[in-house]
């Protein structure tokens, strides 16, 4: 298994991986996840011959994304590439598909020579795994922010040189 772009035939797929994610991840249709892929600056995916494994999709700035917690960090920062899901199917978590997918971004994030990389993780509903797994990997909180009522996400970024 290794990091590749999402094919286009996958998108079905990966949209499947994405909702069984709910609520770490917000559900789409598949007319909105298709726009989301679309959109983002880069859709990742590990994979077997037969089934995704693991997604990540990012975005870079001003991409016109509609996000909230997007145009949060977007007023906040300019030189960043932003995680809006990380997605591990739970039969393949704890097999390091996380880190790879996150290696990844940080070799693209460095080659366009971004300073940060941000993203945000549901506090309420918790979700102390991705918090962990973000800490863990270097990453450092900068903001808790409520959406409303059961919905408060905290926000994080992962400063690097680039000759890290």
């Amino acid at each position: 298994m290794r990091v590749r772009p999402l094919r286009s035939e996958e998108t079905e797929a990966a949209l499947a991986l994405n909702n069984a994610a709910v609520p770490a991840v917000n559900h789409h249709d598949a007319a909105s996840f298709a726009a989301l892929v679309a959109m983002a600056d880069r859709s990742w995916v590990v994979a077997t011959d037969d089934r995704l494994c693991a997604l990540l999709v990012t975005f870079a700035p001003d991409a016109g994304y509609e996000s909230a917690n997007y145009r949060w960090l977007q007023e906040r920062f300019d030189d960043f590439r932003y995680v809006d899901r990380i997605v591990v199917d739970p039969d393949y978590k704890r097999q390091g598909l996380g880190s790879r997918l996150y290696g990844a971004f940080e070799d693209h994030a460095r080659a366009v020579g971004a300073a940060r990389l941000l993203c945000e993780v549901n506090v309420d509903p918790p979700n102390p795994q991705s918090i962990a797994f973000h800490l863990a990997a270097g990453w450092q909180p900068i903001a808790d922010r409520r959406h409303g009522p059961g919905k408060v996400v905290r926000y994080f970024q992962r400063p690097f040189d680039l000759d890290d």
